[in-house]
């Protein structure tokens, strides 16, 4: 028999307008800090909950994944379900989810009573490292052209969902093709893939991802597979404008490949920088600067 819990975040941008009803029995928390969430998970592990539902979006589902090999410590990690409540969605676009509805929390109760899923898939986040600080379990990542889109997105664009993802990913790449502002210029990086040695200078973009596609039929990755797949693009792009779609698209032109753009597979990538990154929609710093990426856990998606 399942044991079946919740984590709900009240604050992401679907649930904000749309009462919850919680089936009969069913474990549930709110929580509204760190510790508050440690708890939570902690409980949920003496409890031997095997299937968690997170109600949220990209960020809820990362604050979740990053307490969640701590908080269960030596019992099994559960399985995830995800009540997509957010601003972009981006990993339940790949994994899989529920949309946020009156009914969702029920059809996802009985599924788990029958045990019929429609999807039933395992992806491994990227464990970000940093010294001395907590390692973050993320999907998506990047910097430069990311952040500035992120603070883009976060200070003008109100939509929700592939139509945010689309203002946002216009509005930028409309700013670095006319030159608008410093998008062009990049930021400094040093970026070392596998232990070879490290390419350092001003990235016009830098991501890295874990999924295994994205929404609106976007993938900017190319060459061999791995556990990531990593984006990296040199500041001042050549011929920005007539590559954003081949980008986009993961289909490079051959003067592409010649100039600015690379991409590939990596099971382990050292990353430098001034600023901080990007983690499924949200900044982090790193004291040094320093982060270190690899595969992280093998944890399982289910939805009905």
């Amino acid at each position: 028999m399942h044991q079946t819990a919740l984590i709900h975040n009240p604050r992401s941008r679907l649930n904000r307008r749309l009462a919850v009803h919680l089936p009969s029995g069913l474990l549930s928390a709110s929580p509204t800090t760190e510790a508050e969430l440690f708890a939570s998970l902690t409980e949920y592990a003496h409890r031997e909950v095997d299937l968690l539902m997170v109600s949220g979006g990209d960020g809820t589902l990362r604050d979740v994944l990053t307490q969640l090999p701590r908080a269960y410590g030596d019992v099994p990690l559960p399985a995830i379900a995800i009540l997509a409540a957010g601003n972009a969605n981006l990993v339940a676009s790949d994994v899989g989810a529920c949309q946020s509805q009156r009914d969702a929390l029920s059809r996802l109760c009985d599924a788990a009573a029958t045990g019929r899923w429609r999807r039933d898939i395992v992806r491994h986040p990227i464990a970000v490292e940093r010294h001395g600080q907590p390692t973050i379990l993320g999907f998506f990542m990047g910097a430069a052209a990311l952040n500035r889109a992120t603070q883009y997105n976060h200070d003008h664009v109100t939509a929700g969902g592939g139509v945010s993802v689309a203002i946002t990913i216009a509005a930028a790449m409309w700013r670095a093709v006319r030159g608008i502002g410093d998008w062009a210029e990049g930021d400094w990086m040093s970026l070392s893939i596998d232990g070879h040695a490290a390419r350092e200078g001003k990235r016009f973009l830098f991501l890295a991802s874990s999924l295994q596609s994205l929404m609106l039929g976007l993938w900017p990755f190319w060459g061999s597979s791995g556990p990531m797949r990593y984006l990296d693009v040199d500041a001042y792009p050549e011929n920005l404008g007539r590559s954003l779609w081949p980008l986009m698209r993961g289909r490079p032109t051959t003067a592409m490949l010649e100039s600015s753009y690379h991409s590939s597979g990596a099971s382990q990538i050292l990353l430098k920088t001034q600023g901080p990154i990007i983690i499924d929609g949200e900044p982090f710093a790193a004291a040094d600067g320093e982060f270190r990426l690899a595969p992280g856990p093998a944890l399982r998606f289910v939805s009905p």
